[in-house]
C-alpha cells in the first residue's frame, strides 16, 4: 500500500514527491468545545481525514495534523443572535454554561506556528503546500490565507482550503447536523447523540454550545439538528468535500 503519511516516509520517498511536484498537505483545526455529544478535536479530525483521502487520490504526503486553533471575541450582534444579551464577553464557542473551556491560541502565536511550519517545509525543499483547515473562525481563515499569499512566490505555491463547503447539501453550523454526521462516519468514537436530550426537546444555542445559521429569531434554538445525523449522511458529505478539494488542488497545481 502506498505511503501517504509524512512521518512514515523515508527521505528518498519524500524527495521523489518533490521531484514529481506533489504537494504536502497540512491539516489544521482546533481543540474546541463541540457540545456534549462530540469530541473536542472534531475540526482537526475532519481536516486530517480529508487530507488523507485526497493524498490517496492525488499523491503527496500528509503532515501530522496540528490541533491548534484561534478565535476572537463575539460581536454584540452575534451574541444576540445566539440568545445572549449582547454585552457578554464570549470568545468563540466558550459559552458560559459549557462544562469545559476550549484551547484557543492567541492569534499572533497561531500565525507564528503556522508560519514556522510552512517555512520548515520550504527549507526541506517542498514547493507546493496545501493547508486544509477544519476550523471556521474568521480570524483563523484570514491568517492562513494571508500566509499562503505571502509565501506564494515564483515556483512556490501555497493553497488554503476550508474543508466545509456551503453547497454540500446540508445546513452548516458548529456541532450541529453537519459536523455530527461527519463524525458519525469518520470517527464514531467521537460522536454520541445519546448524550443530548430526547428529540422532542429543543436545543438552545446558549445551553449546549451549538450554533448554526438557522434557528428561531426569538427562541434561539438549533435548526440543523445533530440528532438527525447518520453515518450515511456523513459519508456523502465527506465524499463531496474530497471531490471538491481534489478539483481545487488539481486546478491550482495542474496535477
Amino acid at each position: 500500500m502506498k505511503k501517504i503519511k509524512f512521518e512514515e516516509m523515508f527521505p528518498d520517498e519524500l524527495i521523489k514527491f518533490q521531484k514529481e511536484g506533489k504537494p504536502v498537505y497540512l491539516p489544521v483545526g482546533s481543540m474546541e468545545w463541540h457540545s456534549v455529544h462530540l469530541g473536542m478535536g472534531v475540526d482537526t479530525i475532519h481536516a486530517e481525514n480529508v487530507a488523507l483521502e485526497v493524498a490517496k487520490k492525488l499523491g503527496g504526503a500528509v503532515f501530522p495534523a496540528l490541533y491548534i486553533g484561534t478565535e476572537s471575541m463575539r460581536s454584540p450582534e452575534s451574541l444576540r443572535r445566539l440568545g445572549f444579551q449582547g454585552n457578554e464577553k464570549i470568545k468563540g464557542m466558550d459559552f458560559p454554561k459549557n462544562s469545559l473551556r476550549s484551547c484557543y491560541w492567541p492569534p499572533e502565536l497561531f500565525r507564528n506556528i503556522i508560519t514556522m511550519q510552512v517555512e520548515q517545509l520550504l527549507i526541506m525543499g517542498f514547493q507546493r503546500i496545501v493547508i486544509l483547515n477544519g476550523h471556521g473562525a474568521a480570524n483563523q481563515k484570514d491568517i492562513i490565507q494571508n500566509i499562503c499569499e505571502e509565501y506564494s512566490q515564483g515556483d512556490v505555491r501555497l493553497l488554503s482550503i476550508m474543508v466545509l463547503f456551503q453547497d454540500c447539501g446540508v445546513g452548516l453550523g458548529h456541532a450541529g447536523l453537519a459536523e455530527t454526521a461527519l463524525m458519525e462516519y469518520l470517527c464514531p468514537e467521537a460522536a454520541d447523540t445519546g448524550r443530548l436530550p430526547a428529540k422532542a426537546e429543543k436545543l438552545f444555542y446558549r445551553d449546549y454550545g451549538i450554533a448554526d445559521a438557522g434557528g428561531h429569531d426569538s427562541e434561539h434554538f438549533v435548526h440543523y439538528d445533530p440528532r438527525d445525523a447518520t453515518a450515511e449522511l456523513g459519508q456523502k458529505m465527506f465524499q463531496f468535500e474530497v471531490k471538491r478539494c481534489e478539483e481545487i488542488i488539481q486546478k491550482t497545481f495542474h496535477l
